[in-house]
């Protein structure tokens, strides 16, 4: 007995999925009326076992699509019907964006879970999608909205790539939205945007993404302590973990798939307030940058020039570190300062001159911790240029003063440090790269120049002078 149960699991195991098409939703349940559904979906126009068995008869008619002769209708490159105009170039294009590929396309899972629906029967068909969209939008207008996401997630599988798939889409984002299930509902909507971009509820799923973010981000901020890594196990309409992460993912999906649309900005906007709120400055801002060059007619300009200058200036970190977050923040407090002068009140011009006195101090402190640096390596050279730059740029301070005293005491010293055993390096052959540029002649201030300078002569075949150009 044993042994004949073991012949019979045995030959289950080894046959092919087609083989058991038709055994296995017996074995599972399902009822003699589902499985000659699933044999008519093979024989149905607009399946892939008939257009396997059609397409060699397919005639191309341009502007229409693919006529199988026989069967109403037009099919595009892959059997699926379509309805609208299309020519042969874009059929070539999808046929060519829905080839496998990667390294071994034959093993990526998604395309085996894809051969094992249709195996099992639970392959693309388009009417059984249409039943269970009806069926979705029954519950979902009965209120019962867990189960519609359910239909509308089943009817969006079973005919993918549609326009039905789009609505299903979008009607599962709905149930789980009025269910309170954000996250769930969040998901579905990224969903749609990432598979059908040009999708027509774009507006309202951009503004569903935009009430979520919201909500999320004065969620986390309104809690006054946090489980470690933002954990959340009891609330079902904020994320598991990390809800302000989750709030930033939504503003970035609003401006990647609507970047002309009206939250664009406003997203970016938010985004930006997170980050300088974390005091994530450098991401914070990167955000407000983005907002001021791509978005000039934002009304958030005023706001991104102020708290962007507020963010370059939180950037810095001291003498020791990069002085580039100064330098942009004296160039941003006078682009403020020239483009809202008229909106400037008294208290915020009093602030950004308190702004720019702040960083002429802290470039001038760097400017002398670099000339003492240099200094400390016998680079004269090095610590002159920054001592002249102080004297320059900045006349009337202390740090002048100083800068004119320690540019005194090191006048006379050599410019560079002493090269250990010069004397043996310079009898080293010189490659020609580097002799070539050494060769070359450096002007001096007083060094007359040519009227001719700057001029490259040309041959000209046609006569026996050149002609030149600038």
């Amino acid at each position: 007995m044993l042994r004949s149960a073991l012949l019979a699991l045995t030959t289950i195991t080894l046959a092919t999925p087609a083989a058991l098409a038709w055994e296995w939703p017996t074995l599972f349940g399902a009822s003699e009326e589902e499985a000659q559904e699933t044999a008519s979906a093979v024989e149905r126009p607009g399946g892939r076992e008939w257009w396997r068995k059609n397409k060699g008869r397919a005639v191309f008619a341009p502007g229409k699509g693919y006529q199988v002769e026989g069967v109403e209708g037009f099919f595009d490159g892959a059997g699926v019907p379509i309805a609208a105009a299309i020519d042969e170039q874009t059929l070539r294009l999808n046929s060519s964006f829905e080839q496998e590929s990667g390294l071994l396309p034959g093993l990526d899972p998604r395309k085996a879970a894809t051969r094992v629906r249709e195996a099992t029967g639970y392959g693309p068909d388009q009417r059984i999608a249409e039943a269970l969209f009806k069926e979705g939008v029954q519950l979902f207008q009965e209120k019962n909205y867990a189960p519609a996401a359910t239909k509308f997630e089943a009817a969006a599988n079973r005919w993918p790539g549609t326009d039905l798939a789009a609505k299903s889409l979008f009607n599962r984002g709905e149930s789980h939205y009025f269910d309170e299930e954000f996250k769930e509902a969040s998901d579905a909507y990224i969903e749609l945007l990432d598979k059908h971009p040009s999708t027509a509820k774009l507006d309202t799923t951009v503004e569903r993404l935009w009430a979520i973010g919201q909500f999320w981000e004065e969620a986390y901020f309104g809690d006054s302590w946090h489980y470690p890594f933002d954990y959340n196990p009891i609330n079902g309409t904020r994320p598991n973990f990390d809800t302000v992460g989750h709030a930033v993912r939504l503003y970035e999906a609003i401006r990647l798939n609507d970047p002309t649309g009206p939250r664009a900005d406003d997203a970016i906007m938010a985004t930006a307030g997170i980050h300088f709120r974390r005091q994530r400055f450098s991401d914070a801002d990167y955000h407000y940058s983005l907002l001021r060059n791509e978005y000039p007619r934002s009304e958030h300009q005023f706001d991104a020039h102020v708290l962007g200058l507020q963010a370059k200036l939180r950037r810095y970190y001291g003498p020791d570190y990069d002085g580039t977050p100064l330098r942009e923040a004296k160039r941003l407090e006078e682009v403020t300062r020239a483009n809202f002068s008229g909106r400037l009140n008294d208290e915020e011009r009093t602030r950004l001159t308190e702004v720019r006195a702040q960083v002429a101090r802290a470039i001038e402190e760097r400017d002398l911790r670099m000339v003492s640096y240099y200094e400390g390596t016998e680079h004269i050279a090095a610590a002159k240029y920054y001592l002249a730059r102080i004297i320059r740029e900045h006349p009337d301070s202390p740090a002048a003063e100083q800068a004119e005293t320690k540019l005194a005491e090191i006048e006379g010293l050599p410019d560079n440090p002493d090269v250990p055993l010069e004397w043996a390096i310079n009898l080293m052959p010189e490659s020609k790269k580097f002799e070539s540029i050494n060769s070359v002649q450096l002007a001096t201030p007083d060094t007359p120049v040519s009227p001719d300078a700057g001029r490259t002569l040309i041959a000209d075949e046609s006569a026996n002078e050149g002609t030149t150009t600038r």
